[in-house]
């Protein structure tokens, strides 16, 4: 009778310390689609560095382009007219630069929009300068 209450006793026990195929299944289960996610997300985040780097780059080149294009314009080397200039600068291999001046409105503002783009990725940065002399030196 201590015999068989010892046996049953240990098997009892034994199943218990054990882990079943279900529960080893449900766990591998748990464990891979938390393995998917976490590498859909380093995925996500390489994407997202890659679009950061390419928009402070092209604000580093428009603001760039903007900044030598006010100093021109206020020291009368340019015209402040309507029209397209291209970068004087030169870009790495893939990028353009292209910028477009307004002509001088009643406030004699000038309008200056510098638009960058590299590949399907574009950017795009205004800005305004006051010339209050229009005339440009000869």
């Amino acid at each position: 009778m201590q015999r068989q209450a010892r046996i049953e006793h240990s098997s009892a026990a034994g199943n218990r310390r054990a882990f079943s195929l279900l529960e080893i299944l449900i766990t591998l289960l748990v464990l891979s689609g938390s393995i998917v996610i976490m590498f859909s997300g380093f995925d996500k985040a390489a994407q997202l560095d890659m679009f950061a780097s390419f928009e402070s780059e092209a604000a580093f080149l428009a603001e760039r382009e903007i900044e030598l294009l006010k100093s021109e314009l206020l020291q009368g080397r340019i015209k402040p007219a309507a029209g397209s200039l291209p970068s004087r600068f030169r870009l790495k291999p893939g990028w353009k630069l292209s910028c477009i001046t307004s002509a001088t409105d009643s406030k004699e503002d000038v309008r200056l929009i510098c638009f960058v783009s590299k590949g399907d990725r574009q950017f795009q940065l205004e800005s305004f300068v006051f010339v209050p002399d229009a005339g440009a030196k000869e």
